[in-house]
């Protein structure tokens, strides 16, 4: 479901009549919602238990679409924003916390990149399909189909193990017990994604001249790209490269920052931009994961720590949004969104 329309939706908030700043604070507000919800989720968790609550989560994210379909009215944007907060507030600390407690230290780096693999068919058929149905049969379609993959993956997940992430804390349990160096972390690695995973797909729309089938393929493209170099980087990483990577990729996630912002005066078609900065992206997301991961073992309890460490990642991409906005505001230059996000590669550099 996220492949078939998540990838999308930027896009279509730019065809609602959304300009990109406006669509950036759209982003940003969401973030903030996940901050401001998280605290009421902890209740519901502890009831349910961390198996219903990726459940749940995954549930709620069918009802996502509905009143994104109506996103042209301020009303329901808030809504999409409310329903999409909630879900992913319930999902991703615990989809997280389960990672953490089922893998192995030593393997991380392999087990993160296999992931990666493993999603490749539909990291590529999903993009494809959606911009497809977008394209030519519009969003109803599309988000109809997605809605139904969505709801599909709640047996699965309902039907998992037990996940032994340790008790369900307060709100304040888990600030006072948050792991500094991986919450900023976190937090640097949400400030890049609002450049170069929120703001970079609309920019790419429009210099595709908002064709969604564009969009789709390119992004397809970025899958297999990104797919090889994670699984390479996952095997450096296991076998104790974790340090000497970080600089080299934090420099060519710099250089690959510089190059999109730039998209426009450079020589080079906006696809391949794309597919050489997801094969960098993946070099990155082992790197950064197998670290937390480590580090939320250690803690003896996952799923606070995750908690403080989504959090840092929620303020860290809210922030970058807003940051991205006011660039393009200020510019009148879409790319130059990208810039802000060269300041989270230097955080973690």
């Amino acid at each position: 479901a996220t492949a078939l329309a998540g990838a999308l939706i930027g896009a279509y908030l730019l065809r609602s009549g959304l300009t990109l700043p406006a669509a950036l604070l759209v982003y940003a507000g969401l973030y903030v919602a996940r901050v401001a919800v998280r605290a009421a989720v902890l209740p519901l968790v502890r009831r349910v238990g961390y198996r219903g609550a990726m459940a749940l989560g995954a549930g709620l994210g069918v009802l996502q679409f509905p009143p994104l379909l109506m996103a042209e009215d301020p009303v329901w944007l808030v809504l999409w924003v409310a329903t999409v907060s909630f879900a992913e507030a319930t999902y991703w600390p615990v989809f997280h916390a389960a990672a953490v407690v089922l893998g192995e230290e030593g393997q991380r780096g392999r087990e993160i990149a296999e992931r990666q693999v493993v999603g490749l068919a539909v990291s590529v058929v999903g993009p494809l399909l959606g911009g497809w149905l977008l394209g030519a049969y519009g969003p109803a379609l599309d988000f109809g189909v997605a809605a139904c993959f969505a709801a599909l993956s709640v047996l699965p997940l309902a039907l998992l193990g037990p996940i032994q992430a340790g008790p369900v804390p307060t709100a304040r349990e888990s600030v006072r017990a948050a792991d500094p160096i991986g919450t900023l972390a976190f937090a640097a690695d949400g400030w890049i994604c609002a450049g170069l995973g929120i703001a970079w797909p609309m920019v790419l729309f429009s210099a595709m001249g908002e064709r969604y089938e564009a969009l789709g393929m390119t992004a397809a493209l970025g899958a297999v790209a990104g797919a090889a170099s994670g699984l390479l980087s996952g095997r450096c990483v296991d076998r104790g490269g974790r340090r000497r990577l970080v600089p080299w990729v934090a420099s060519a996630l710099a250089a690959g920052i510089v190059l999109r912002a730039m998209q426009g005066w450079v020589p080079v078609a906006p696809g391949v931009l794309h597919a050489t900065g997801a094969a960098i992206g993946a070099l990155w997301g082992p790197v950064l994961m197998s670290v937390l991961y480590d580090r939320a073992r250690r803690s003896g309890s996952a799923y606070r720590y995750q908690l403080a460490a989504e959090t840092g990642w929620d303020v860290g991409a809210s922030l970058g949004c807003v940051a991205a906005a006011s660039v393009a505001w200020a510019t009148g230059v879409p790319s130059l969104a990208l810039l802000p996000a060269a300041l989270g590669v230097a955080a973690v550099a």
